[in-house]
């Protein structure tokens, strides 16, 4: 009682938040989550240990709308990502009426900060980081890059470690441009430098500037790490030579340990800085989605591609709404949490749309009425029941196109879970009528139980989604239940997002507006065009 008191003092002081993303991480992929499997990354490990670990946090199973979600507290199907992320020449972005987390907390006083990956939309200059709320940003603005030359490209890299000089092959790729920003102006100083480095010595020189500072601060980090072009210092891939792990592993592996140690630099800043700032501060950790299946770790363990290790014990992966794909590793460190909550883990039911309510609160900011997250701070500090009873995984309705791949929508209430192998929606893709679409026969690479309709698990009972539920007829009323909570979040969705005109539906303000044209050169920048 006596340690809550004192905590519920000390945050008198708005408190500085720190909030670190890694990108494509799997559930079993950090020492704190499973310690057996010879990860090393004893920072992280460190502060979830002494803070709260999540078991039952959820985000979205890819990039942007992983992201939208946080920054706006809102689901996808009301923002345009439910369906894809944002490609490097689509114009467009998350809309300049959602108003994102350093926006509410600039009204509160608050520094903020963000070095790495952005995400949500570059085509015009008001839609880049440093106008939406932040008053320092580094970083690339797409979806991947080489993390040493900053190249804005997904490609393969040309050696396990990933040497300075790579760039994609010209000739078959054509959104290759120079990505990595200072404010809204490329940084060709950044270039042979690893984003791992660059992300950190920039949180650490923003942490040692408010040493002295009266203002609080909001420091975002989300690292290239460990989404590809898999990449590592040599140094950390170098740790597991030794090992039984495939060259692919190996350099996996490496790449976690380069962020953790990136992540103990920031630590060691924090550590150093004057106790009204070390002991006023709030970490939290996330990943972004599940982890992808990936060449050279798909080899077979017993009867399962080892990649299955990588989400173990769920079933799927990125790109999909099986919870392999959208339950990931999470925790909240802070001095702020009394000690009967720290070293403890959580199995109460967070989504990452939680994050905005929560640090808005905690800044002392007023919320927004039209978000779907919740304020977890007295959850998490207390230990205490979560605010949340549902989520919705999405609803993609595009039935044949999208990065969201099937099952396309899904809905979590308590225990259970419905899935559909896609979901119409009268008016959006040519759709004529509201509800779940089975799967056509014949459909490959698709659960057969998809053939007889929408599938329901107990997520408590059976988290590897192995036996479907929704014949059995004492689960008639329930299965109902998830659908016509299903069909309400589809009659709020908007239209989707796609690549290709009119991008959002005729409606949409620069349906006609020109994509980026085709760049074959490292030496230019990839940047707004509008």
């Amino acid at each position: 009682m006596l340690s809550t008191l004192c905590a519920v003092v000390a945050m008198a002081a708005k408190p500085n938040m720190i909030f670190i993303l890694a990108d494509d991480l799997g559930y079993n992929e950090m020492g704190f989550m499973n310690g057996t499997r010879g990860l090393v990354t004893p920072h992280l490990d460190s502060l979830a240990h002494d803070g709260v670990i999540f078991k039952n946090y959820y985000v979205q199973p890819i990039c942007s709308p992983t992201r939208s979600a946080f920054m706006t507290g809102r689901y996808t199907v009301r923002l345009g990502t439910q369906s894809n992320v944002i490609y490097w020449d689509t114009p467009w972005g998350i809309s300049l009426d959602e108003k994102f987390i350093p926006q509410y907390l600039k009204e509160e006083g608050y520094d903020t900060a963000m070095f790495g990956k952005w995400h949500l939309g570059m085509f015009r200059e008001d839609y880049m980081p440093a106008k939406r709320g932040f008053d320092y940003y580094e970083g690339y603005l797409q979806g991947c890059q080489s993390a040493y030359t900053h190249v804005s490209s997904c490609c393969s890299a040309n050696t396990p470690d990933h040497d300075n000089n790579y760039t994609c092959i010209a000739d078959t790729w054509q959104f290759i441009g120079y990505d990595w920003f200072n404010q809204t102006a490329p940084l060709p100083s950044a270039n042979h430098t690893n984003s791992a480095y660059l992300i950190r010595d920039r949180a650490v020189g923003f942490i040692q500037d408010h040493y002295e500072s009266e203002n609080p601060f909001f420091l975002y980090l989300p690292f290239q790490n460990i989404h590809s072009p898999y990449t590592c210092d040599p140094k950390y891939r170098n740790m597991f030579s030794n090992t039984t792990l495939t060259g692919e592993e190996q350099t996996i592996w490496g790449y976690i340990a380069e962020l953790d140690d990136a992540v103990g630099h920031v630590l060691d800043a924090l550590n150093e800085a004057p106790s009204s700032v070390s002991q006023n501060t709030v970490i939290f950790f996330s990943s972004d989605n599940g982890a992808p299946p990936v060449d050279g770790v798909s080899h077979t363990v017993g009867s399962n591609p080892g990649w299955g290790q990588r989400n173990f014990p769920f079933r799927g992966h990125k790109s999909e709404i099986w919870e392999g794909g959208t339950r990931v590793a999470g925790f909240v460190h802070s001095p702020l949490l009394p000690k009967e909550v720290r070293g403890t883990v959580s199995h109460e039911h967070y989504h990452i749309t939680d994050w905005l309510p929560t640090i808005v609160s905690l800044s002392g900011g007023r919320l927004p009425p039209n978000i779907d997250g919740h304020d977890i701070w007295t959850s998490v500090s207390q230990g205490t029941k979560s605010p949340r009873t549902e989520h919705l995984y999405n609803i993609n309705p595009l039935c044949h196109a999208g990065q969201a791949g099937s099952p396309k929508a899904g809905l979590r209430i308590g225990d259970m879970k419905v899935l559909t192998y896609c979901y119409s929606i009268n008016g959006i893709d040519n759709a004529t009528f509201t509800g779940p679409v089975s799967a056509p026969e014949g459909t490959k690479d698709i659960d057969p139980e998809f053939y007889k309709g929408p599938v329901l698990y107990n997520l408590t009972a059976d988290p590897s989604e192995t036996t479907n539920l929704a014949h059995d007829s004492e689960y008639k009323q329930v299965l109902d239940n998830l659908l016509k909570r299903l069909e309400l979040f589809a009659n709020q969705s908007v239209i989707p997002m796609q690549w290709e005109p009119p991008f959002q539906g005729d409606d949409y303000f620069c349906s006609d507006c020109p994509k980026h044209p085709p760049m074959h050169s490292a030496d230019d920048a990839w940047t707004f065009w509008l």
